[in-house]
Formats: structure tokens, C-alpha cells, sequence
């Protein structure tokens, strides 16, 4: 018995999702189309509850990082007793094994079928906060970039910057090692080479080696996660709704400046991988990339105004800047953020 989480438009659209059911068998799935573009705990425990009650022996998730997400948390509070608050809150710990999960991504970008956080967002009291347990992983990630096809052109930029930006936090983060930075760099190399190509013709050459260069993104920040651009990403989505992918990466280019000076030994692979052979040369390809796909590199542009930046800044989730391999403060956030009015 198979507990399918998906969204609510895009597969039935398709038709995938007729075919997945029909594969499978009508009477042998149950069927949670309810997965929305920022998750909340409130959903999560629905979600959880009818997977329960449904009697499943497997969870699957056909869609992007919400849909995945969504059936991670389910998966692993299924097998669990409570509301996934008192998960988050510490109040109760995850200890039984997850139902086995099986994670089909539709967007290239979350590498959520790789990794063991489930994302939440709590909207009205505007938190950014989750699930996250080695009990968590997928037990299965089928990536077939056929899936990603479907995929319009805003959809394919956020969701390969999120991908890509983590590759850059990864790469720079004082957590990272000789593994986590071989596959950070080819993920930068393979989003350099095709990310532009992926949101403009949307061919199946450049939406593969899209598919390949986020799994692999979230395979190498599972032991080197995502930091500062993630930490200031969350307020601008929580506060002025500002998609996940375009919201990490509007910082990514202040945020290599300044660690470059820190990680210079590191600096020559990293060029290699964006083709280039000097910082400025770097942060030149990213704005690039950044433009061809349709994506925002000022602030301003988002909606943000000047005098919002204390709002911002007290926001950013501060906890994530421990692993940077130096200290920052808020007068110097603040200076950085300034740059990209």
C-alpha cells in the first residue's frame, strides 16, 4: 500500500499522475495531493494522520522540494506519536524508523531526495524551521529528468540557484572537506555550464545535467549545509515572500567577496569550475547567470526598502553563521547587504 504525496495541478495535469496510479494499482494507493510551496507543521500533521490511518507500507513523493519535504516529515511521524511541534520544540525525539520514503523530484533544485531535513514554514509567526534525522534520508531518489521538463523558466532559475548557492555555502564552509568540495565544484561547474541553458531553451541535454548537479548538491551540503545566504534567505521569503531560490541567491556574489580573501587557497578550483581566472571575473558570471535566467541581483528590486533593513537583519537566522570560516556581525552584514540596494 503506497502513500502518494504530490502537489495539486502539476502531475494530474500531465497526466503523470493517472499513470502513477494506474501502475500501481487505484485500490492499493492513497492519495495526499495537498502539497503547497512552503510546507507548514499544521499540513505536516495532516499529512501524517492520513498516512497513519491509511495503513501504508511506503511513502511516496512526486514533486518538488515542498511535495519531497511533505512526505519526508509524514514518513517519519507516521511511524511516531504527537504533533511534529513537539519534534521541532525538542519536546519529543525521533526514534523509530521512518516508513521506507521514496523521493521523485520534479524541480532541480531542493535535493531534497537526498538529504535528511524535511523544510517547514510557519508563515504567521514568520519561522523558518524543520525536521531533520539521519532517520530522515529517502530510502530510494529516482531522478529522471524527464520530470523537469515541465518545468517554466522562473521554476528552473530558482530552483538550480538554490542548488547552486548551496554548492558556493558548502565550498566555503569551515565543515567542508576534500569530498564535500569535489562534489561542491562540479556542481558549480555542471549549474555554470547548463543552468542558463536549462531556464532559456529548457532542452533535456541542460535539464540533466541540472537533475545530476542538485542531487549531487545536496549529497555534498549533507556534510557541509548551507550557511549564511540560507540564513538571510529566510526572512526575505518569511517577510516579503520572496521565492527560496532567488532569495539565497541574491547574496551569494556580496558573500564570496568577502570570504575570499579567507579561503584563497580554495580559489583556483573554484574559478576552474566557473571558467574564469580572477574574483571579479567570478562574480561577473554569477551576475550573468543570474540575468540570463531572469533572477534579481539588487534588493531593491525585490521589494525591499532601505529602511527595512533592521527588520531583515534582526531576522536572519544567525544560528547558520558559526561554520563561516570568519566572524561576522551585524554592522558587517549590514555593510554587505548595503552593497546590493
Amino acid at each position: 500500500r503506497v502513500f502518494l504525496v504530490t502537489g495539486q495541478t502539476y502531475l494530474r495535469e500531465s497526466g503523470t499522475l493517472s499513470k502513477i496510479v494506474e501502475s500501481i494499482g487505484d485500490s492499493r494507493v492513497t492519495l495526499f495531493d495537498r502539497a503547497l510551496p512552503f510546507p507548514t507543521p499544521g499540513l505536516v500533521d495532516e499529512a501524517s494522520e492520513a498516512c497513519s490511518k491509511s495503513s501504508s507500507d511506503v511513502v511516496v513523493a512526486v514533486g518538488g522540494g515542498s511535495a519531497l519535504d511533505l512526505g519526508k516529515a509524514a514518513a517519519i511521524l507516521s511511524t511516531h506519536k504527537g504533533e511534529v511541534r513537539d519534534y521541532i520544540n525538542g519536546e519529543s525525539k525521533l526514534v523509530h524508523n521512518s516508513l521506507p520514503f521514496i523521493a521523485v523530484p520534479t524541480t532541480s533544485g531542493s535535493s531534497s531526495e537526498v538529504t535528511s531535513g524535511s523544510t517547514l514554514w510557519d508563515m504567521t509567526n514568520k519561522r523558518s524551521t524543520g525536521l531533520n534525522s539521519p532517520l530522515m534520508f529517502p530510502t530510494a531518489a529516482i531522478v529522471d529528468p524527464e520530470l523537469t521538463m515541465s518545468m517554466n523558466q522562473n521554476l528552473a532559475a530558482v530552483t538550480g540557484m538554490d542548488a547552486f548557492t548551496s554548492a558556493f555555502e558548502s565550498y566555503w564552509s569551515t565543515e567542508s572537506g576534500s569530498i564535500s568540495d569535489t562534489f561542491a565544484l562540479d556542481v558549480i561547474r555542471l549549474f555554470n555550464e547548463n543552468l542558463v541553458a536549462s531556464c532559456v531553451a529548457g532542452d533535456i541535454e541542460s535539464r540533466s545535467s541540472c537533475a545530476l548537479a542538485a542531487t549531487m548538491s545536496g549529497v555534498g551540503y549533507s556534510n557541509s549545509p548551507p550557511n549564511v545566504c540560507h540564513a538571510i534567505g529566510s526572512p526575505l521569503t518569511l517577510y516579503w515572500g520572496v521565492e527560496h531560490g532567488q532569495a539565497v541567491g541574491i547574496t551569494l556574489v556580496p558573500f564570496l567577496r568577502w570570504v575570499a580573501p579567507v579561503i584563497e587557497h580554495k580559489l583556483p578550483a573554484l574559478y576552474g569550475a566557473l571558467g574564469v581566472s580572477n574574483l571579479e571575473a567570478a562574480v561577473n558570471r554569477i551576475q550573468k547567470i543570474m540575468a540570463l535566467c531572469g533572477l534579481e541581483t539588487q534588493l531593491s528590486n525585490l521589494g525591499i526598502g532601505v529602511d527595512e533593513m533592521d527588520l531583515l537583519i534582526t531576522n536572519i537566522r544567525w544560528d547558520r553563521m558559526s561554520v563561516l570560516p570568519r566572524p561576522i556581525d551585524r554592522n558587517e552584514t549590514t555593510e554587505l547587504l548595503q552593497s546590493i540596494f
